[in-house]
């Protein structure tokens, strides 16, 4: 009789556990998500992806560009803004492909240059025999020069915004630039190339643009300084860790961050810092990764909010996040392969995932969005697709931005003849 009454008090008491550790949202609420369909799976066929890492909805909602990542190419679909939509997205056009397996660029040292026939069949089910050369990446001794690399190919995509409703800002990370893309496949211009200056990049990996049209742009960790490694303190000294912020005019204006400072959690530092977002106050939204939080800053740079953990449950390597108009905040939880949400009080509501295949789990999600209706959008990576989740109304989630006002045409209140310039005579020729 002991043994049993001590039996359940122990179930009693797991059971009781886990509901403090894992908490969920109260139903009664209606705030609850729950799985509604799933786009795409891994591969490289036009209906699949490879472990994409980033995706945006444009301004008014209409089209989402996902960065299709390891297939170094960039998807754009249609939305379906009606609730009932059985296939919300639709493919409308792939950007970019493998390169540069083209031959166009050679390689020109042996660090560029490799024949690792196990690696690529673990990437690609039906890899070539030979593929000559790789794309540019991880930041070898030798740079190359911006205009070596292809203008309509990607290496290794990861952020991708909208500069206005008809304009796509990519970080082609592999490449150390951001290229702005219009919707027929016509790049507008490059921003930036390899190097540590202002306007430069290493590996870019967030972007975002506010309503007046500013580019908000993030870099992770990359090497120690070589020739001064250490500093005061005898700490290693690193590159990158920033946030730059570049005006209209495409110029380098601030930044949050250090290039050369350690990383670590205090005030504008970070660590592998992977998103931006910028609300309409200006306040600005950083995924502080290797640190485990969210930080927000006021538009004057002053630190305003941290998000970092609750009672029952801590981030781990959070990649992403979204916020609603009504101030709910989902989060890519990449490291827990979880998707929280977080309501305008900052209190944990909702943890939705878990490690898994099956619908409704995540390996690694790189991104979360909000979309019309309120509809909630996972980017899936580990399993290459996007998972939609149906709960919470969101009505007035997009446009993004106010609309502008019409300008007022000025009233003419002169004569018409008085504003055409004068008539222009024709002086007959000299004659010889």
């Amino acid at each position: 009789m002991k043994y049993r009454l001590f039996k359940k008090f122990i179930i009693i008491f797991i059971l009781f556990s886990a509901l403090i550790a894992y908490p969920v949202s109260a139903d009664n609420t209606g705030h609850v998500y729950n799985f509604y369909t799933s786009i795409s799976k891994t591969g490289k066929g036009d209906n699949e992806m490879f472990e994409p890492e980033g995706m945006c909805f444009s301004p008014d909602g209409k089209l989402l560009a996902v960065t299709d990542t390891h297939n170094n190419r960039l998807k754009l679909f249609s939305v379906d803004t009606s609730p009932t939509a059985s296939v919300p997205l639709k493919l409308e056009m792939i950007y970019g492909d493998l390169w540069p397996w083209d031959n166009r660029v050679l390689p020109g040292d042996h660090f560029d240059k490799y024949r690792e026939d196990d690696y690529l069949r673990s990437r690609y089910p039906d890899p070539p025999t030979h593929l000559y050369g790789r794309a540019y990446q991880y930041g070898q001794s030798r740079i190359r020069p911006a205009n070596k690399i292809p203008m309509d190919h990607f290496n290794l995509p990861v952020g991708v915004g909208w500069l206005g409703t008809t304009t796509m800002l990519i970080c082609d990370t592999g490449n150390h630039r951001i290229k702005a893309m219009k919707l027929n496949g016509e790049v507008r211009f490059i921003l930036g190339q390899e190097g540590w200056k202002d306007g430069y990049f290493h590996h870019p990996l967030g972007i975002d643009t506010d309503c007046a049209g500013r580019i908000y742009t993030t870099e992770p960790r990359g090497n120690y300084l070589r020739d001064f490694p250490l500093d005061w303190g005898q700490r290693m000294r690193v590159q990158g860790n920033r946030i730059q912020i570049f005006d209209t005019d495409l110029k380098p204006s601030k930044r949050l961050g250090h290039m050369h400072h350690m990383s670590g959690r205090d005030y504008k530092q970070f660590k592998n810092p992977t998103r931006v977002w910028v609300d309409l106050n200006g306040d600005i939204y950083i995924a502080d990764n290797g640190n485990h939080r969210i930080l927000v800053f006021e538009n004057n740079m002053k630190k305003k909010e941290e998000i970092i953990k609750w009672q029952e449950y801590s981030m781990r390597y959070p990649n992403s996040f979204d916020v609603a108009k009504n101030g709910w905040i989902a989060i890519a939880d990449t490291g827990n392969h979880k998707i929280l949400m977080v309501d305008e009080t900052r209190e944990l509501r909702q943890i939705i995932g878990g490690f898994g295949t099956e619908n409704g789990k995540f390996i690694k999600p790189h991104d979360v969005r909000f979309g019309p209706n309120g509809d909630l959008y996972v980017l899936d990576t580990g399993n290459g697709r996007i998972q939609i989740f149906k709960g919470m109304k969101i009505e007035d989630q997009f446009p993004r931005c106010p609309v502008p006002e019409p300008i007022e045409e000025p009233i003419q209140t002169q004569p018409l003849e008085e504003l055409l310039p004068p008539p222009v005579v024709n002086k007959p020729k000299d004659s010889y």
